[in-house]
């Protein structure tokens, strides 16, 4: 496999170093782990998908209003998969 350079400001390549370190491992590896576990939006919209088709089997259907509390712990549900804190 071919290799390329990425460009990244001097905090970010430190912080990365460090991650390496701390895993005893390399940046490339780092970056690698980081690439293969983030989801692309694509990813994450089938993976809502197969989620929502999964629940409607089980009779959990959400509704589309926003305020529906199964609505809302659902959003809750998928963010902390997400690591999203809003």
């Amino acid at each position: 496999m071919a290799l390329t350079t990425i460009q990244v400001d001097v905090e970010v390549r430190d912080r990365l170093k460090a991650i390496a370190d701390a895993s005893h491992t390399s940046i490339k590896q780092v970056v690698a782990r980081m690439a293969a576990q983030t989801l692309t939006p694509a990813e994450l919209a089938e993976r809502q998908t197969r989620g929502r088709a999964a629940m409607a089997a089980n009779g959990v259907v959400i509704d589309d209003d926003p305020a529906d509390p199964d609505r809302q712990a659902a959003h809750a549900f998928w963010a902390g998969l997400e690591g999203d804190a809003s």
